[in-house]
């Protein structure tokens, strides 16, 4: 917390032992500080809120741009590996979260998406569930945005509008915001961030959950840096009565007098419910656990939006590689100190690109806005324009691994809407802190692959069409599908020293690679063919062709999407969306 300010009021586990509450919140991320905050208005209710992290908000995890990076260690953010995936050649996929108040809005990248009316009204249609549709959760999002503060982003780099050029000329509208009334169902939109009028990140426990209302609220209480273990039932098992936590290796007891309501994220929502005995009975049973309830969906049904990027080299002044230089840096700081302005204060998204890719033609890559029937594919109230893409305009390496000397802009390709399908089941029949084991759902269905095939594609023509809009720079591809498999395996490879740094990798049999696309200082180093070029040291041209929308092929796109960062099983795949949901039908 800020200098001589108040603490936060939160209370240890021996504190409320054996108490009864009328509600218990087991997970204090993002819907449990919502609930939190809901159900404690009435002074005559009287809520408990269980979170496993801790409060610990401070400067740096209060700056937009910095409180993004998963790794910093002040962030309290949680990595936990899937099992390996086939589609990605055995790897792990990192699917990151954040254990404290507030939950992954803590770390994620401060957007705010409403999504698209369709999809409310093919609720509605479809399943009968008319409280979902577009005019009726319209004004709930109004209400939510009254308390969640949101701004555009404020300093632009130089290569935005040139991104929004290039929309424009592949049949893209631009728009001025991607939760504004008329927006289309497709185009390039300013995208809303989650920052308040100081320049600060707004989480779900800033808005909802704000040291003023957890000192006022009475009948609040507060619990972190505690773990639930398993909840208990009454007598006949109809009802669960209370929650079992965990503090320092000591086990405490509380109690609810109407509901417990379990909101622990999608991965551990499960796990405590099968600890509990509520699941899939034949898991349950294989580990000894007894069945209270059997509930086969629990656990099932995993979907996150798979990514892919395609990334150029762009001059460091209009990507945030900027930032990397000390002087740049310090003056950001001060503008963001003095002014709570420049790039620190938002994200790495300014802009991202919605597109349906039914009304891509085929031939062209370029956006119909009639489709066969002649129906307006932009029109967003209609459920079968729903986009199923979302390219996340990204000036920044968005890989895993730094590219040295490189300053990189990344066309984040991501399935907004897969259909692979993955599940979640228990490591430890006792233990809350083991991880479970994660079956990530990366292309297991071939229609996500159809998909991901034609995203790429228009990702590369928009690439292509950012060159031909007069900007004013080189815009080499650099990492992309064609690319040399055995040049992209080498980034991540552990180099830990001599001979295995000069050790090339053997190519799979059955993949052939195309050269890498780019400057001839990317194709030098470890791991790499040796390569022929030109006295100005230039690739030579007859050896390197670069691969584009029109030549690349099916083989070299799955070959880039499956094993995009490298072969070894113990390297995390990275193209995760960092958005899982769906096991707790």
């Amino acid at each position: 917390m800020w200098p001589f300010a108040p603490s936060y009021p939160t209370v240890h586990a021996a504190d409320i032992h054996d108490q009864t509450f009328d509600y218990i919140i087991v997970g204090g991320g993002t819907a449990g500080c919502v609930l939190a905050s809901r159900l404690s208005e009435s002074p005559n209710v009287s809520v408990l809120l269980l979170e496993k992290g801790r409060v610990h908000d401070n400067f740096l995890s209060r700056i937009p741009l910095l409180s993004q990076n998963f790794e910093f260690p002040f962030l309290q953010s949680v990595r936990r590996d899937s099992d390996p995936i086939p589609a990605a050649n055995g790897r792990r996929a990192a699917l990151w979260t954040a254990e404290a108040l507030g939950g992954a809005t803590r770390i994620n990248a401060l957007l705010w998406t409403r999504g698209v009316a369709g999809g409310y009204n093919a609720w509605a249609e479809e399943y009968g569930l008319e409280h979902w549709s577009w005019d009726m959760v319209d004004p709930w999002f109004r209400k939510t945005e009254d308390v969640v503060k949101t701004r555009k982003p404020g300093f632009e780099l130089g290569c935005i509008p040139f991104v929004e050029k290039a929309a424009r000329r592949v049949g893209l509208p631009v728009g001025e915001g991607v939760n504004d009334a008329g927006a289309s169902a497709q185009g390039c939109f300013v995208m809303d961030q989650t920052v308040d009028g100081k320049g600060q990140r707004v989480s779900a426990y800033k808005a909802w959950l704000p040291r003023e209302t957890a000192r006022e609220r009475k009948g609040l209480k507060i619990c972190t840096g505690v773990v639930a273990s398993t909840l208990f039932f009454s007598k006949d098992g109809t009802r669960v009565t209370g929650v079992r936590v965990r503090e320092g290796g000591r086990e405490y007891t509380v109690k609810a007098r109407r509901e417990v309501i379990v909101c622990s994220g999608t991965i551990c929502t499960p796990q405590l419910l099968m600890l509990s005995g509520i699941g899939p009975r034949h898991h349950l049973e294989s580990l000894e656990i007894p069945v209270i309830h059997d509930l086969p969906a629990v656990g099932q049904g995993l979907s996150d939006h798979t990514s892919i990027p395609i990334i150029m080299e762009l001059p460091r002044k209009h990507t945030l590689h900027c930032l990397e230089s000390a002087f740049v840096f310090l003056w950001h700081l001060l503008l963001y100190l003095f002014f709570g302005k420049g790039l620190l204060v938002n994200g790495t998204t300014p802009r991202s690109i919605f597109v349906h890719t039914a009304a891509l033609d085929e031939n062209t890559m370029t956006v119909r806005h009639n489709d066969d029937s002649d129906q307006d594919t932009m029109d967003a109230s209609l459920p079968q324009n729903i986009p199923d893409v979302e390219i996340m305009i990204n000036p920044v390496n968005c890989l895993t691994v730094n590219i040295s000397g490189k300053s990189l802009f990344t066309w984040y390709t991501t399935l907004i809407q897969p259909y692979s399908r993955g599940h979640v089941k228990l490591a430890s029949s006792d233990d809350p802190l083991a991880d479970p084991k994660i079956c990530y759902p990366m292309m297991s269905d071939d229609r996500d692959r159809v998909t991901m095939r034609k995203a790429v594609r228009f990702t590369m023509r928009l690439a292509e069409e950012f060159t031909n809009t007069g900007y004013p720079y080189e815009a080499p591809l650099m990492i992309a599908p064609g690319m040399d498999l055995v040049y992209l395996d080498a980034l991540y490879e552990p180099k830990t020293g001599l001979l295995q740094r000069l050790q090339r990798r053997k190519k799979p049999a059955d993949e052939e690679p195309v050269p890498v696309p780019g400057k001839e200082d990317l194709l030098t180093g470890a791991g790499q063919p040796s390569v022929s070029t030109s006295t100005n040291s230039e690739p030579n041209k007859q050896h390197f062709q670069k691969s584009n929308w029109r030549t690349i092929m099916d083989n070299e796109i799955d070959a880039y999407a499956s094993r995009r960062v490298s072969q070894d099983p113990e390297c995390a795949y990275d193209g995760t969306g960092g958005h899982g949901c769906g096991t707790m039908r």
